[in-house]
């Protein structure tokens, strides 16, 4: 077992385990997040554990596991997607509310819709969209760099651009809908 191995999977759960296992357990607990949102979050924090386990002791069955604890939150995700929708944008921004960095980290839209009401609906989905494009590219291109891994990033990129367009068309409604101004 080589160190960055060690290392990555260290880094992994200290992402994961906080931000989505953590926190959205206390957002349930102060009553601002469904149980089916929290189920969605415990599952995928399960299966990056799970990850990081068996990446650490090289074992193949908990590495399995992992793949089947994230098919497993991809279908909550789908059962609860109207639920998961309603509470990512549940929030209640001032307009003329000052910009508070604690929303780039939170787990709703209070950012979208503080830049919708700022921007446009367009303008604040369109930046949603590209931030979001270019961290899940970037942290994959550096994984890539850091780690001599032969992931097609170029493939990869281009279908998921795909799949952004439609997520634009989400977001821009959602942001239309929560703020009025296109």
């Amino acid at each position: 077992m080589r160190m960055d191995e060690i290392t990555l999977a260290a880094l992994l759960l200290m992402v994961c385990v906080p931000y989505f296992g953590i926190y959205p357990a206390y957002l349930f607990r102060r009553g601002r997040l469904s149980a089916n949102s929290l189920a969605v979050y415990m599952a995928f924090t399960l299966s990056m554990a799970f990850m990081a386990i068996g990446a650490v002791f090289d074992s193949l069955p908990l590495v399995l596991l992992s793949f089947a604890a994230l098919v497993a939150t991809g279908l909550l995700a789908y059962l609860s997607r109207k639920r998961l929708e309603e509470d990512t944008y549940s929030v209640e921004v001032d307009p003329d509310e000052h910009f508070r960095p604690e929303w780039l980290i939170r787990l709703d839209a209070s950012f979208s819709v503080w830049l919708a009401y700022r921007l446009g609906s367009t303008r604040a989905a369109l930046l949603n969209v590209l931030l979001t494009y270019i961290a899940v590219v970037g942290v994959i291109a550096l994984l890539n760099l850091s780690f001599g891994g032969h992931f097609p990033l170029k493939s990869f990129a281009v279908v998921y651009a795909v799949i952004m367009v439609f997520q634009f068309r989400s977001v821009y409604r959602r942001l239309y809908e929560k703020t009025g101004i296109d």
